[in-house]
């Protein structure tokens, strides 16, 4: 799998509510690691759905690597994607297990490599378990940025081939967003990475940032050119100085 996207005049609503994507255009390509920005209700997350394929669009054509979306074997395809959800789900156990979930015959080098990957190389070190330290229910003994160094760990162990980050910095103070943000484009590299981000500062280096609004996409660029064209993500970046 490559992992190059393509949106085609796709239109979506939620039963017989208001459009949600109306007409979206956006290539994506192989490789390439791409933000959404946006109000809220404009469609990011909706946008997020089709990609994994838990809905399809109402009208348009949304294409993998040049084949529609839905003569795609799902179950196969969500093989090689990876989602860092912005509120994390740890289970009782150590952070090793945690890591580990779902894979089989993980080596100890795996874990090692995923972790360093994550920005978590430091934490695992200070602790006198190690990697067998037990997390607490939910991952309660750690905080938010440990939590989600770790479900960044977990992602990047399976080596899939799309990563998604969902507002996976939102509710971090700025040490773990720093790095969290480290992470993300370390382990983004070589994969086709999408990002959905309200902390406009944090998708400064991604590859090109695509502003949704009116259920299209309205400017896309990197962040130079988006600020330069002072328009609506300018605007979204003002807001938040």
């Amino acid at each position: 799998m490559d992992g190059t996207y393509d949106f085609e005049n796709v239109h979506f609503s939620y039963g017989d509510e208001k459009e949600i994507l109306s007409g979206l255009d956006l290539h994506v390509k192989k490789g390439e690691t791409i933000a959404f920005v946006g109000p809220s209700g404009a469609g990011k997350t909706t946008i997020i759905n089709m990609i994994i394929g838990f809905y399809l669009a109402d009208s348009g054509r949304v294409s993998l690597d040049g084949r529609d979306i839905k003569d795609i074997d799902l179950r196969t395809y969500r093989k090689h994607i990876a989602v860092v959800p912005q509120s994390p789900v740890l289970f009782t156990g150590s952070i090793r297990d945690n890591i580990a979930y779902g894979c089989e015959n993980v080596s100890d080098d795996d874990i090692m490599e995923a972790v360093r990957m994550a920005n978590l190389s430091e934490f695992i070190s200070s602790l006198p378990l190690g990697l067998d330290t037990r997390v607490g229910e939910h991952g309660a003994q750690l905080s938010g940025g440990q939590r989600q160094r770790v479900s960044i760990a977990r992602a990047v162990i399976r080596k899939p081939d799309v990563l998604i980050f969902d507002e996976a910095t939102s509710a971090l103070d700025s040490v773990s967003e720093k790095l969290i943000q480290d992470a993300i484009y370390r382990v983004s590299e070589g994969r086709t990475t999408f990002l959905v981000a309200h902390r406009l500062s944090t998708i400064k280096n991604a590859d090109r940032i695509a502003v949704i609004s009116g259920g299209k996409c309205s400017e896309l660029g990197t962040y130079d050119e988006l600020m330069a064209l002072k328009g609506e993500f300018y605007n979204l970046k003002m807001l938040q100085s």
